[in-house]
């Protein structure tokens, strides 16, 4: 009894989808279907576990939106070439270059050992929570969670540190 009203509810299912009920295709149609499901499954897990396409959320990002997100920053970082150090470095060229490595600034030894090279990544990375990334830093920052708000500030960021 309860195989067929199991059985009649698939069916219905089948029709409302606009499966065809009755042939032996159907089943693997829906089986398919539950494999491409899956697949999908699988690849939005690892995008969240590898995270967002940093390069592409920064080509598309708003570089304007970026400058009133570094108003956060700007009270202990400048971007000028030549710009003084603050509580934190002047970030101009930091794209491309290692870590610890602006001049003049007195860095912790947990960053200095980092063996990392600013770019969008890292640079992701670290803006998102940078005592995940480097612990043992001594940048007080709690970190911006939201990918497109990193984006735009790295956008920002891009814009007014590189030569």
């Amino acid at each position: 009894m309860h195989k067929l009203v199991l059985t009649g509810l698939a069916a219905l299912f089948l029709a409302a989808c606009g499966q065809p009920s009755g042939d032996a295709g159907s089943a693997k149609d829906v089986a398919s279907d539950a494999k491409a499901g899956a697949d999908a499954a699988t690849a939005a897990a690892v995008e969240k576990a590898s995270g967002p396409d940093m390069e592409a959320l920064v080509a598309a990002a708003d570089s304007q939106k970026g400058s009133r997100l570094f108003l956060q920053c700007r009270a202990c970082h400048s971007l000028e070439e030549g710009g003084i150090n603050k509580v934190g470095p002047n970030l101009f060229g930091m794209f491309g270059r290692a870590a610890a490595q602006a001049e003049g600034f007195s860095y912790s030894d947990a960053l200095k050992n980092a063996g990392i090279t600013w770019d969008v990544q890292t640079m992701s990375d670290w803006i998102e929570r940078p005592a995940d990334l480097v612990p043992g830093n001594r940048m007080v920052f709690m970190g911006v969670r939201d990918a497109k708000a990193r984006a735009d500030l790295i956008a920002y960021l891009q814009q007014e540190t590189t030569k």
